[in-house]
């Protein structure tokens, strides 16, 4: 069974013949360690990771480079203050400081988007039908990843992700309320843009599956209400997974941090496949969502946490915890997000070891 049939078929409820050993990425201070830990020099990112520890390849990582963001990509002017603190300002007026590691996330200090006008001065910049977003040679990439059996997939910057990469989270939050008219037309453009930005890569060989990206929940729960996003965004939705139905798109997930359980029915309702990372800190439990949503795809759900505390026992308690969801299908289990630092080499390929038997045999001892 090759990696896009066992991909799919996992996530459908098909029988396969093993569920996929996947992981969604490592903080580049990861490899830092780890290449001090063992971990060869040459191994310098996920793909590379992937071919060294016999990965599949990861659902997360091999999007088709289209650009599915502003185009032309923003030029930026980048100046260095104390202590390495860089202040970026781009020509949509985007300003923002951050570090040069992923130590912590960018202080956002400016948006494009304040008003109806401002929407007005950088809407071209989200046509998705504009051919510039297509790289040299794509189609000819698409082909080759069927050759060799790899699924092709496509990522998607959905309704609420748009508002705030357009506004910033507090705006786009208060935006549904103090300026519907604005959020409704963000929201009805986007739909647009979904249905263009892919319409070539469909008479390239086909589209497997596509993520929905939204990060719109926070750790006890949505950042929206779960009215706000039946309102403005489920229509949408619905559209949006029709249009890719009738393109052969057999899998939609949403990908979304956070808590979760508000907007699972929504998910469901819309005709999305599921949902992933399941982050524990957050309470999303794909253990509890599998036996209370038996047919809602899931990935994620392993607590970082609990390899970076407890390494090797950890590792393999969290596996054994995992086991319930593993087995009722639908679910690929993998670290809840990208790979922190505070993991070990060691730990991790532990981890990977009792895991690979669990998808192998969720019925073996671990």
């Amino acid at each position: 069974m090759d990696q896009r049939t066992r991909y799919v078929s996992c996530l459908k409820g098909r029988w396969v013949d093993r569920i996929p050993n996947m992981e969604m990425g490592l903080w580049e201070e990861t490899f830092d360690r780890w290449h001090g830990e063992g971990l060869p020099r040459w191994v310098n990112d996920i793909h590379q990771l992937h071919d060294h520890l016999g990965l599949d390849k990861s659902f997360n990582r091999d999007w088709l480079q289209v650009n599915y963001r502003f185009h032309p990509t923003p030029e930026e002017t980048v100046s260095v203050g104390e202590g390495g603190i860089e202040t970026v300002r781009s020509d949509i007026g985007l300003v923002l400081r951050r570090t040069r590691t992923m130590r912590s996330i960018p202080m956002y200090l400016e948006y494009p988007v304040k008003d109806a006008g401002d929407y007005e001065r950088v809407k071209h910049r989200i046509d998705g039908s504009d051919p510039g977003r297509y790289p040299e040679g794509l189609e000819g990439e698409v082909r080759s990843r069927r050759v060799r059996g790899e699924a092709v997939g496509a990522n998607m910057v959905g309704f609420f992700a748009i508002a705030r990469e357009l506004m910033g989270l507090e705006a786009a939050c208060v935006g549904f309320i103090e300026n519907p008219g604005l959020m409704a037309r963000i929201v009805a453009d986007r739909v647009e843009f979904a249905k263009a930005v892919y319409d070539r890569a469909f008479g390239m060989g086909g589209i497997d599956y596509v993520q929905i990206w939204e990060d719109m929940a926070y750790k006890t729960a949505p950042l929206i209400s779960p009215g706000t996003v039946r309102a403005f965004f489920l229509e949408g939705y619905r559209e949006i997974v029709r249009y890719y139905r009738s393109k052969g798109v057999e899998l939609i997930m949403m990908d979304s941090d956070g808590h979760m359980e508000g907007l699972i029915p929504i998910i469901t309702e819309s005709g999305m496949d599921g949902m992933y990372p399941c982050e524990i800190a957050a309470g999303t439990d794909p253990v509890d969502l599998r036996a209370r949503y038996p047919d809602l795809a899931l990935i994620g759900g392993v607590d970082k946490r609990a390899l970076s505390s407890g390494g090797r026992e950890g590792a393999a308690s969290e596996i054994r915890r995992l086991l319930p969801a593993i087995r009722k299908g639908r679910y690929i289990p993998c670290i809840d997000h990208f790979v922190p630092p505070d993991i070990s080499y060691d730990t991790f390929r532990y981890y990977l070891e009792m895991k690979a038997k669990a998808l192998a045999n969720p019925y073996a001892a671990i």
